[in-house]
């Protein structure tokens, strides 16, 4: 059966089409020029070594260069911070790791992770480990941890910032396992695979930027820091396995400035969507041990509003606990 079209219903369909054909126009000509990426952390670490190849992809689809700008330190929000001063004509981006959502509860910060972003996608989650030089006297988490109670405060772990997600749930850790370390801040992964290399710290949280260390038998994982186990080391148990109820959520992605027009919103959207399904963002993030933890605009939004009410929490948990000042 059909039915006869009404004017409201010509209407209806003139203002969709006009205002696809209106989305269209506004993103033709984008981009024109090169765009600049604020990756918060140093180069050479697991979020650099992933975004720089899926710069490089999804520059070759837009058909121009995606330029990264590393800005190490102050807890991985130097890429948020920028965002309320930038032009939201989709030529500045930043790369949003899980401390922006924090970090508002802990220091004095010049964006809200309600209203200063467009969320444009979510990319990848980090797998930790807790990670030793291949010759520590170690071999389980149960081993180091009944070391760390008889030397309280003398094993060094290092972690990526001083309130970064690393560092605070190693804090957790030690509160929930009665163990006291000696944290060492670093600015990035890299500088924290290097201390362990170089025998300057005992033990360190760390993603991606170990697998190639572990494989070449430079380092050890005494345990995983994940929810679950983890594909490529399945043999490997969790802290929650073995009684510390504690492990990392670490997710990334991609973030403008607010206000963002939509239309430019969705091209960004595409070509890295694009660029982490293809062979080589694959291949990057097994090369990391990371898996794709993808997020459109609406529900990486929709994530960041929880993870921003939920690190409120955690924050009064860990202030009271004495763990933050």
């Amino acid at each position: 059966m059909t039915f006869p079209l009404t004017r409201r219903h010509l209407l209806t369909a003139a203002t969709a089409a006009l205002a696809c054909t209106a989305g269209s126009a506004m993103a033709a000509g984008y981009p024109d020029k090169p765009i600049t990426l604020i990756v918060p952390y140093a180069a050479g670490g697991p979020t650099d070594q992933h975004l720089r190849v899926l710069a490089d992809e999804a520059g070759k689809l837009l058909g121009q260069a995606i330029v990264l700008d590393n800005k190490p330190g102050a807890n991985g929000i130097n890429a948020a911070a920028a965002m309320p001063r930038a032009n939201p004509d989709g030529y500045l981006l930043a790369v949003l790791p899980a401390s922006v959502y924090r970090e508002p509860y802990v220091n004095k910060v010049t964006f809200d992770p309600a209203t200063s972003f467009s969320y444009i996608l979510m990319l990848s989650d980090y797998t930790f480990g807790l990670t030793v030089k291949a010759d520590a006297p170690w071999k389980t988490w149960k081993d180091f941890a009944a070391d760390v109670a008889k030397r309280p405060g003398k094993v060094n772990v290092g972690a990526t910032g001083a309130v970064g997600t690393p560092r605070i749930v190693m804090d957790e850790i030690g509160a929930a396992a009665n163990l006291q370390f000696n944290m060492v801040p670093y600015k990035g992964d890299a500088d924290v695979a290097t201390a362990i290399l170089g025998g300057h710290i005992d033990a360190a949280p760390l993603s991606g930027v170990a697998t190639p260390h572990i494989e070449a038998g430079k380092m050890r994982y005494l345990a995983m820091l994940t929810p679950k186990r983890v594909k490529r080391y399945p043999d490997l148990p969790t802290l929650k396995e073995q009684g510390v109820d504690a492990f990392i959520e670490s997710p990334y992605g991609i973030a403008g400035p607010a206000g963002m027009d939509p239309a430019k919103v969705k091209v960004i959207h595409d070509a890295f969507k694009k660029a982490l399904e293809s062979p080589a963002g694959l291949a990057v993030l097994d090369k990391l041990n990371q898996s794709v933890n993808y997020m459109g605009p609406e529900d990486y939004r929709k994530y960041a509003l929880s993870a921003y009410a939920r690190e409120k929490d955690r924050v009064a948990r860990l202030r009271k606990a004495g763990l933050l000042e």
